[in-house]
């Protein structure tokens, strides 16, 4: 892996800012670094913050993968969302599933499910990424693992990307769970002895038991993406755009 570039972005209140850049593919070829990012939802992002990720990255694009519910927050899209920046939302999932697990006290994500749920929603941001005018583009839900999750393993995978890489991937987001996690303690919302909403938890076996789906059933990202209706062409653009020339 190349090490031209921090992977990680630190701030604050937002966690799970992350480059995807920087993988290699089946081919021999890199993913391009700072052209694509992953993050949770970003409304807590300081100004100061902003500018200096801004200093860096040029940001055009936010990709919203937040229910309507968990969009609709009174502060905003987000502090990423601004003049020359576009928001595409493509909602999905249920806003009041992390409420469900703490009163259940258990987190068993459904990446399949996800996946087969909302095929076009997948497809309408895969596809997004094949216009070079998004770039730099950055994706996220609400914590920035679940969604965020299946839509970085889709790309990953559909650049020929390792299937084992591709979970260490998604499995960065414990670092920022736990990072979380540290911070809600030291700021009184959890308590010395209460337990985190499992919620928070990262689910290796979940993403898992998804990319085995993905390759049995379509051999794939790109089978998946192809059989609901995403062209050669879109590929080949993703591809121009993402991985280093040969």
């Amino acid at each position: 892996m190349a090490t031209a570039y921090e992977r990680y972005f630190n701030f604050e209140q937002v966690f799970n800012f992350r480059d995807l850049g920087g993988y290699d593919t089946s081919d021999g070829r890199e993913v391009r670094w700072r052209r694509v990012f992953r993050t949770a939802e970003h409304q807590r992002m300081k100004p100061e913050e902003v500018e200096r990720l801004f200093t860096e990255v040029s940001l055009r694009t936010v990709i919203d993968f937040r229910s309507d519910g968990e969009a609709s927050d009174e502060r905003g899209y987000g502090a990423l969302v601004r003049e020359g920046v576009r928001r595409l939302h493509f909602p999905m999932g249920n806003a009041n599933s992390k409420f469900e697990a703490r009163a259940a006290g258990a987190w068993a994500p459904n990446y399949i499910e996800s996946l087969e749920r909302y095929p076009e929603h997948w497809t309408d941001a895969f596809r997004v990424l094949a216009d070079e005018e998004s770039y730099p583009t950055v994706f996220h839900c609400v914590t920035g693992k679940d969604r965020t999750g299946v839509f970085a393993a889709l790309v990953l995978d559909s650049l020929g990307v390792d299937q084992e890489t591709v979970l260490e991937d998604y499995y960065y987001s414990q670092q920022a769970m736990d990072t979380l996690v540290e911070r809600l303690r030291a700021r009184g919302i959890i308590k010395p002895d209460e337990q985190p909403n499992p919620a928070l938890g990262v689910s290796r076996e979940a993403m898992a038991e998804m990319m085995t789906h993905l390759h049995h059933r379509y051999q794939g990202a790109r089978g998946f993406l192809r059989s609901h209706g995403v062209g050669a062409e879109v590929f080949e653009a993703v591809e121009a755009h993402l991985l280093e020339p040969r």
